[in-house]
Order: C-alpha cells, then structure tokens, then sequence
C-alpha cells in the first residue's frame, strides 16, 4: 500500500502527538516546576526591581509545596553541639589584592565580626586584626538602600555586599542577566528575632491575619518571612490571596513599622530595632505575633563576593574570613568593648548594638560548615537560594534562571577546617517545660492523615503529609508541636479517645524517627469526639472531625 503524502503528513503527525503526550505524562511535572507556575498567564510587571522586565504570572498563590524545597532533605541542626566539623580543606589560591578591599554594609548588628576585626569602617585602625595578622587594608561602606547596594556592587566600586540568602535569589538572577558573575563566600548569621511581625494584640495566630491591613516591604525579607508563614499556616489559598492582594506596601521597612505605629494598619512586617519601637510605640495595644526567634532557619545574612575578586585575590578573601571568625572570639571575651567598637562605627549606642545581636545568631565556622554542607547532608545555603527562587519566578520579579551551586562559593570556609576540628554546631534555646495546652499557638491548621481502620498505623498516603510536617518543624527550630488527634463519634468515648491518643503518639513518633528532631518538642493530645467541627451525622460531617489538629507554640525559656 503506497501511502499519499496527505497521509504521511496524517502518519507523521500522530507519531508527534503520541510522542508528545508521553514525554508531557512523564516530564511535565517537572516542567511545571522548573517554569514556576502552572497554568501562568504572562503579563508585564512595571513593578520589577531595579528597571528589570519581569514576567508576572496570573496564578501567584504562594502555597507550602513552594518552600518545601527550604528545609527538604536537612536534619534538625544539635541544640546540645554535638555534630564535630570534619571537612577536609580546599586550596584557595595566593593572590592577593593591592589595595583595600572594599566591603558594603548596612546599619545591621551581623557585621559586627568585621567591624571589630578591622577596629572601625575605615582602614589603618591601631586596633585591626585584618592590618596586625593578616597584613590587609579593609574599608567598611555603608549602603542602606538595597537597590543603591547593587548599583555599587555591578559597577565594581564594592568588591563585597551585605545580603540575605532570599533576597540574594532575586538580585542573582539580575548579575546573571547582565552577564555579572559573584558567589556568596561566608554566612553572617541566622536571623533569630530580629524579622517579625508587630500585630494589634487581638491578632493572636498567623491565621488571625485574615481580613487585616498589614505593611510591608516589597520583595524584602519581610516580605519573605510573610510569605513564608502564610504558607505554613491553616489559611485557604483564597485567604492567603486576599491578604497578598489588600497588603499596604512601604519603601522601606521602618516605614512599614511607622504606619503600625500611627494606626493606618492592623500588623507591619519589619525589623529590629523598628520591630520592638513598633510594640512600645503602642503599648499595651501591640505584640510581636511571630518573629524569627520561632523561624529560627528562614532568614540568612550573608556574603556575597564578586567573582572577578575571587579569582584574582583569593588569598585576600580567605584572609577576611579567617579574620572574621578570629573577631568572634574577641567578641565573646569583650563583649561591652567591642559592643562599643561597632556602636562607634554604626552611630548607635552599645544597647542599640547589644539588642540587636540578641535578635540573631552570629555564626561561626561549624555553622557554617552546615550552611554549605561542608558537613550535613544537604546545604542551608542551596535550600534556601533555591526555595526563594522559585517564589520570586511565581512573583514574576526574576528574568534569568539562576541554581545555588552557581552562587555559592564553599571552598574559603573549608580551607579553614583544621582550625576548627573540635568546633561544634550550637543552639542557644533548649526544651524543658512542656507548653500548657491553652498556650497562644503562632500557627494553627489541621491535616488529613489517613490511618488504617481502628488501628494508629499509618497509611503510606500520608508520608508526603508529615514529611512537610517535619520541614515545618526544622524552619521553626525553636517551637513546639502540639499534635491533637481526633475522632467522629461513632464508636465508645473511651476507646475514640485512647485511639486518637495513640495516632497523635504515632505522628510524633514519625517526625522524630524520620526528622531526628528531639522528641521533648512535641506535645501529643488524644481528644476523641470531643472537639468536633462538624456535624455528626452526616458522613461529610464525620470525615471532617477524623482529623489532626496541629498548632506550632514558640518556645518560652
């Protein structure tokens, strides 16, 4: 049979179409991952940051599925240091540079090592560790404004710029687009209440913020941490929408604190010291909702290095490091001396730089080295890049695809393994006193997890449920869990409540065997029929009262 060409076309385009529709079954998950969005209507963006054309999509619903990739595949970090750092070191290089390197901050306690390792902003300080030890001239320069920061960083007149991961994803992918290479060599410190929320007190819970005014400041790291815990919460997409859409946006974020301030809006997402002048500006009308001190792994500073300067002295940049973590050490053996050093430079007062670093943890090579994953499974530093990235594309406020393992540069903290062999990864809180029952939860929502008929054994379905569950809990390093499982009525009250008791008990065994987070952080409530949400006696009913019920409680110590 000899085929007309109108048939070979026909033949050919069935071929192409089954082809097609095979690669779409088995790839497009991933298609839609990597473009960032799904089903996205493309339209210009006349927002975008710093003059970039930006693709903006229709369906931007920030959904917990996209920060899931911020804490997958990591292990809750030891309370107690007991995870030794044994990276091997990396050769770096000999160059050096031949005159100061030049370092952008901002008025930010996290620079505090650097300051105090260079005696002041300026260089030629009698008191420098970088002149005496390492024989370098560092000049500090301080850039408030984010977009007047990157300017300087493009055109080369900073060799160095103060950043946080979240953001570092955003302005990434605008080097990238100018052709501009640059890597993030050293983590400064985790944000640990210095970022928040300052709600009008009858804002109890993230879910409470429905319906609110709330200022912010745009694409920041307030704007993040929002984003973040809207997502974490029990809020419907329509709600989480709602709020996105009604959210007062503000230049800056102590402008954002000064509308809480004068009661234009009901919360404000800023930072320290904004953070707790909002809250006394109030009184006894205002608290902090939610800050970082529970999401104690969401927000990152760090620093980011052009490339050109990592090539040609990158002795000069390892020096910087090592004395930087030399500075940590002086700083705990005179704490009020070099309080007064990095006072002195900022223009604060030694309180002003005391409260801040109480807002954060400064981070030394051990920390570090999880950062990177130079030990621990997985980077800190490749979740987060990654994890912001794929907000920022579903915001339409990225162009260029950027990945974390182009960004990150891990080999300058590494080469300084053999000095710190015995240096341990620590936190500062600890679980000691269970949180009573009626305490104010940050975070409320239930979950369906499937368990086999009258028995606390998990169904395999509900693996991808509780694996979420556990990257919660690692984001919000320093919070409990109440775990409360509930039943229908059917059945006798005894037994639904012994039943209810020992899922909960089943949950939280899960979150620790798989998670390795300390079983003191969990607090497992078996109520039964007790706490129904809905009507008994219909099957609709009953399904919503099989429920569990999880609320995240910051940890008071």
């Amino acid at each position: 049979m000899k085929l007309t060409p109108f048939g070979k076309l026909f033949l050919v385009l069935v071929v192409l179409g089954v082809v097609g529709f095979l690669g779409y079954s088995r790839y497009g998950a991933e298609v839609r991952q990597w473009a960032g969005v799904k089903g996205a209507t493309p339209t210009t963006d006349t927002n975008a940051p710093h003059g970039t054309s930006a693709v903006k999509h229709a369906d931007n619903d920030i959904s917990k599925d996209d920060f899931n990739s911020i804490s997958h595949g990591l292990t809750d970090a030891p309370n107690k240091g007991e995870v030794a750092v044994n990276a091997g070191g990396d050769a770096v290089g000999a160059g050096k540079l031949k005159r100061a390197l030049v370092v952008g901050i901002n008025t930010w306690a996290g620079h505090a090592p650097g300051i105090v390792a260079n005696g002041g902003l300026e260089p030629g300080s009698a008191t420098s560790l970088y002149k005496k030890k390492y024989g370098m001239d560092v000049k500090f320069v301080l850039l408030e404004d984010p977009t007047a920061k990157l300017a300087a960083f493009i055109k080369g007149d900073i060799d160095i710029m103060w950043d946080t991961v979240d953001s570092y994803a955003r302005e990434a992918s605008e080097l990238a687009a100018q052709n501009i290479k640059a890597k993030s060599i050293l983590q400064q410190d985790w944000s640990r209440g210095g970022d928040g929320i300052v709600a009008e007190k009858t804002i109890k819970s993230v879910e409470d913020l429905k319906g609110k005014k709330i200022a912010t400041t745009q694409y920041t790291p307030s704007h993040w941490l929002l984003l973040f815990l809207l997502s974490q919460s029990g809020l419907s997409p329509a709600d989480r929408n709602a709020i996105e859409k009604n959210l007062v946006i503000t230049a800056e974020a102590p402008q954002a604190a000064a509308m809480f301030k004068a009661k234009k809006v009901d919360a404000a997402v800023t930072w320290e010291p904004d953070l707790s002048g909002a809250v006394s500006a109030r009184g006894d009308e205002a608290h902090i909702l939610v800050s970082t001190t529970a999401a104690t792994h969401v927000i990152a500073d760090t620093l980011v290095a052009r490339q050109q300067l990592i090539d040609e002295a990158p002795k000069t940049v390892q020096d910087f490091i090592n004395g930087w973590f030399d500075a940590m050490s002086v700083m705990k053996e005179d704490p009020q001396g070099t309080n007064q050093v990095v006072a002195n430079a900022l223009k604060l007062t030694p309180d002003d730089v005391s409260g801040m670093l109480s807002g954060l943890k400064l981070t030394a090579f051990a920390d570090n080295a999880l950062f990177y994953g130079i030990t621990g499974p997985k980077p800190y530093f490749d979740s987060l890049f990654n994890g912001a990235f794929v907000i920022w594309r579903k915001k339409g406020v990225v162009t260029k695809v950027v990945d974390a393992k182009d960004w990150g540069d891990s080999r300058f903290v590494a080469a300084l393994a053999d000095q710190y062999k015995s240096q341990k990864v620590e936190e500062s809180f600890a679980f000691k006193t269970k949180p009573k029952l009626n305490d104010r939860a940050i975070v409320n929502k239930s979950l369906s997890i499937h368990f086999t008929t009258g028995s606390d054994e998990i169904m395999p379905g509900s693996y991808f449920t509780l694996d979420a569950l556990g990257e919660t809990m690692l984001s919000f390093g320093n919070t409990y869990l109440q775990v409360e499982g509930n039943t229908d009525s059917r059945g006798q009250a005894e037994a639904n409540k012994s039943l209810s008791q020992k899922r909960a008990e089943a949950v939280k065994q899960y979150l620790v065997t798989n998670f390795q987070i300390p079983p003191q952080r969990f607090v497992a409530v078996g109520k039964g029929a007790s706490n129904p949400v809905a009507s008994n006696e219909t099957e609709d009913g009953r399904a919503l009262n099989r429920r569990t019920d999880i609320k995240v409680v910051l940890n008071a110590n």
